[in-house]
């Protein structure tokens, strides 16, 4: 199925791209500035989803309330960027003016969750793999569970890539394509494929 992008939804910091065979998956790319819309910060768009409904300070310390989270690095990152905030100053510090793509979001939906270790586990594998190994991407994962705040929306996992390749020395090459339009489509085969070669993510 086509992919093609929608309009911003009100208080969403990236535009979401549609189409698809599964339902439960979205997918979009944080950038500075969407139209005439506000200028975003690869810190504020992270905190926002390390805090669900709370209101954050990006220069105070970070103290996550979503309901697991995790940094996940390639092999060649250095340690401190094991702290999330460290990670997204230090992309912003060597971002430069032109920089336009942060974050690639990507969203795992789980409306018959059952097992959330078994979710976490697999999701926190499928990044580290083919997001950290392959690509040398920093990924920082937030997991929610909206019934703990009595919403009715399903237990679902993001994941934030941040948008350039990560080596000892600092971010390097932008992640095309996957940073564009077409890494929804790339996103979902590996996703699915990851899949079927895992088992049935959730049950």
């Amino acid at each position: 199925m086509a992919m093609k992008k929608l309009p911003a939804l009100d208080g969403l910091d990236y535009v979401p791209v549609a189409g698809g065979d599964d339902v439960n998956l979205s997918f979009g790319v944080v950038r500075r500035q969407i139209n005439n819309g506000p200028v975003q910060t690869v810190p504020e768009a992270v905190l926002r989803r390390l805090n669900p409904g709370r209101k954050a300070n990006v220069t105070a310390p970070w103290m996550p309330h979503c309901y697991r989270w995790d940094v996940m690095l390639p092999s060649m990152a250095q340690d401190d960027c094991f702290d999330p905030k460290r990670l997204c100053e230090r992309y912003e510090e060597q971002s430069g003016d032109s920089l336009k793509d942060l974050i690639v979001m990507m969203t795992l939906r789980f409306p018959d969750a059952d097992r959330l270790h078994v979710i976490w586990e697999e999701v926190r594998g499928f990044a580290r793999e083919r997001l950290c190994r392959e690509r040398n991407l920093a990924v920082v994962a937030a997991f929610h569970l909206p019934a703990q705040n009595g919403s009715t929306n399903p237990p679902h996992i993001h994941l934030m890539a941040l948008a350039k390749t990560m080596k000892s020395y600092g971010f390097c090459d932008y992640v095309r394509p996957l940073a564009a339009d077409a890494g929804k489509a790339i996103f979902a085969a590996e996703w699915a494929d990851w899949k079927s070669r895992q088992g049935r993510c959730g049950g």
